[in-house]
């Protein structure tokens, strides 16, 4: 019987094609009773640590088996069916796609090569119809094991086959030895709290950082110098059985549903994934040292700094191999202690280590979360919402066919290389949450399938902890508004993407238009409806990421803090409705919500070439009305005056009642109450009032 979690629904038949491949008999590693009595310690790789440096476990087993005599050692990685050919619970979609399980391969190949060249092997099988603890069953039936060496698991459905495996070496008589190892880059007995206690494991990540900053982080540790031999008698099926595995990987390539990009999508990368261990290493050397890329690095969740180095073109792209374990986080932090003493401190380098530590945020996070990360109320428990489950919508989604190209161009991406930029996942995920109010799952799985950079902890993590409304604002009635929420998908483009090479690269079909239209195409045909409010406040339903709450100084240089809603325009009234052979609905999706307008200063926005290489004279303006996309400003959107202090806090968007509430509109502040505190420039925030950025790794 398929194994079921809140995770996957098991191999069923939609995946029989992909699953004949790894139920091969379990490959075994000696014949029955032939490996002699010498004890052999069993090294247990799994799919996030393949890696020989800075390995616990491996360092553990080889110094234990060096006490016997005539020990030896056993590298096993147990490949389970389920995470390779399973169907997730929610969307049905799969489990892992191709481009992942190609990354998957590279890594496991890259380990076995590695540990040959220290004359050892890679024993890789498939997991048994009946569960991995079964598998291990059968290696100590025929080799006398005396313990198996692993990091230790930290979500649930990890848990459980860990756990499987531990109840099946006890009948043998042998020993589960876990240990933390590299899997953070504070080891959990360096945090100075107890992480599996709620009371003392901080919920929001400011907390957390306040925490851990400055708290020591250990060594990696090197490859012991001398390996212990594999058992003797092993029949000499080590690289077959990776390259068995490698086949069942590389036949995921063939499904329909995740087909390549035709020629000329995309732009080239600027990694070449190659999973393993000696790709990772020499990506960042290459990354730190001999391109000295480090000087510029500015974080994967910074969404403040615009400009050619910004959160969607400047990162360290370490992500796949920390989600595999090809490097450990101590590793690539010990790389920047040696840069910073080479050539000195920055905000960049600290930057590094801000993203680790959010990293160790949500897995140290995921010991109290446990299940219900996967569950639809969340780790914060978001009840009173109304969740959809449309194929038709979420299909969209996947295909980026939203009509908002900044989402749009994020999910080709994805489809097509397995990875997108930080701003992007927040993005498309807040869209599919906020505005088309699909089940959260369903986009969280959809991720897990197509991230080369999955992990649970990180993927359904940041989901939960960024995008998911909090309770409290739920409670409070946050109003649901008529058109678009994610402010963030018109306002980032203009600053992320200034020159639109991101967009234009993705969205080939958007080329023939205008750099105004191009962003923004439902411009083409539509009208100006009402001027709305988009400067966030507390309780806003609008900008689901928090940063740009408190730091909202970064952006009324440029923004109003103003947009205007777009109407279809009537029948012969449309004053663009196509251009240059160019026809929106036909060439272009028209938006699955109704836009907004955010009204720029293109005389002040914080990048140069915002709008291409246009001349001045003949620039765009985007501060008016829709339809407005040459020429002057709209009639009734005024250039603002000099942001200044006000008084007034707006408590919630004109005309929308909170329960029991009339309308409310502008209010003055009672006496005394202080304006809030604005926040330093570059502070790193969190979304102590909802959701923020970051996830993944650096």
């Amino acid at each position: 019987m398929a194994r079921l979690s809140p995770r996957g629904a098991g191999v069923g038949p939609h995946s029989n094609s992909c699953a004949m491949a790894v139920e091969a008999e379990v490959v075994v590693a000696a014949q029955e009773g032939s490996g002699g009595s010498a004890p052999v310690f069993v090294v247990w790789h799994k799919w996030s640590d393949l890696r020989l440096l800075d390995h616990e476990p491996l360092v553990n087993a080889h110094a234990r088996a060096a006490q016997e005599v005539n020990g030896r050692v056993l590298h096993v990685y147990l490949l389970e069916r389920e995470l390779l050919v399973g169907r997730s619970r929610v969307a049905g979609v799969p489990r892992c796609g191709a481009r992942r399980a190609a990354f998957w391969r590279d890594s496991l190949e890259d380990l076995a090569r590695r540990l040959e060249g220290h004359g050892q092997r890679l024993l890789v099988c498939t997991d048994a119809p009946d569960g991995a603890g079964a598998s291990f069953e059968r290696i100590c039936r025929r080799l006398p094991v005396r313990a198996v060496f692993a990091h230790t698991e930290f979500c649930d459905e990890e848990l459980r086959t860990q756990a499987a495996v531990k109840r099946a070496l006890s009948q043998h008589g042998a020993s589960l030895q876990l240990c933390w190892g590299g899997l953070t880059l504070h080891h959990i007995d360096d945090l100075g709290f107890n992480a599996n206690d709620k009371r003392q494991m901080p919920d929001l990540y400011q907390a957390f950082l306040k925490k851990v900053r400055g708290r020591p982080v250990r060594k990696p540790l090197p490859v012991p110098s001398t390996l212990r031999p594999p058992p003797s008698g092993l029949v000499d099926l080590g690289a077959v059985g990776v390259e068995g595995v490698a086949q069942a990987l590389a036949s995921l390539a063939a499904s329909p549903a995740w087909t390549p990009p035709p020629d000329g999508l995309g732009k080239p990368q600027a990694v070449e994934w190659i999973g393993g261990e000696t790709a990772a290493l020499a990506h960042w050397q290459r990354y730190v040292w001999e391109e000295d890329r480090l000087r510029s690095y500015v974080g994967a969740t910074d969404s403040m700094t615009p400009g050619e180095n910004n959160a969607v073109n400047s990162g360290t792209r370490l992500s796949p191999w920390l989600a595999f374990g090809c490097l450990s986080a101590r590793t690539v932090l010990h790389e920047v202690r040696k840069y910073e003493r080479a050539r000195g401190k920055s905000r960049s380098t600290y930057w590094v280590y801000h993203e680790l530590i959010f990293r160790d945020f949500l897995r140290f996070s995921t010991l109290l979360w446990r299940t219900s990360l996967f569950q639809l109320v969340g780790p914060y428990g978001v009840r009173g919402l109304e969740w959809r489950r449309d194929a038709h919508l979420f299909k969209q989604w996947q295909e980026g066919r939203t009509g908002f190209p900044f989402v749009d161009a994020g999910m080709r991406e994805l489809a097509a290389t397995g990875f997108i930029s930080h701003l992007h996942r927040q993005c498309c995920a807040a869209f599919l949450v906020r505005d088309l109010r699909l089940d959260w799952r369903m986009g969280a799985e959809h991720f897990e399938a197509m991230l080369l950079d999955y992990t649970p902890d990180a993927n359904w993590g940041n989901w939960a902890y960024r995008i998911l409304q909090r309770p409290q604002l739920v409670a409070n009635g946050c109003p649901v508004v008529e058109h678009l929420t994610t402010v963030e998908i018109v306002a980032w483009p203009v600053v992320h993407d200034a020159r639109l090479e991101h967009i234009l690269a993705w969205l080939p079909e958007l080329r023939a238009l205008p750099r105004d239209l191009a962003r923004e195409p439902w411009r083409l045909e539509s009208e100006a409806g009402r001027r709305v409010r988009v400067k966030p406040y507390r309780d806003s339903p609008l900008w689901f990421c928090s940063v740009n709450r408190a730091n909202w100084q970064e952006y009324e240089g440029w923004m109003s803090g103003h947009a205007w809603t777009v109407l279809p325009s009537r029948p012969g009234t449309a004053r663009h409705s196509s251009h240059a052979g160019f026809v929106l609905g036909r060439d272009y999706p028209r938006p699955m919500v109704p836009p907004l307008n955010v009204e720029v200063d293109l005389d002040r926005v914080p990048v140069a070439h915002a709008w291409g290489d246009t001349p001045a004279a003949g620039r765009p303006h985007v501060w008016g009305q829709p339809g407005v996309h040459v020429g002057e400003p709209g009639p009734a959107a005024l250039r603002a005056p000099t942001p200044s202090v006000s008084r007034r806090v707006f408590l919630t968007e004109p005309g929308s009642k909170g329960p029991g509430q009339q309308p409310q509109g502008w209010r003055d502040k009672p006496p005394g109450v202080q304006p809030r505190r604005r926040w330093a420039a570059k502070r790193p925030i969190d979304g102590q009032e909802g959701c923020d950025s970051t996830g993944r790794t650096a």
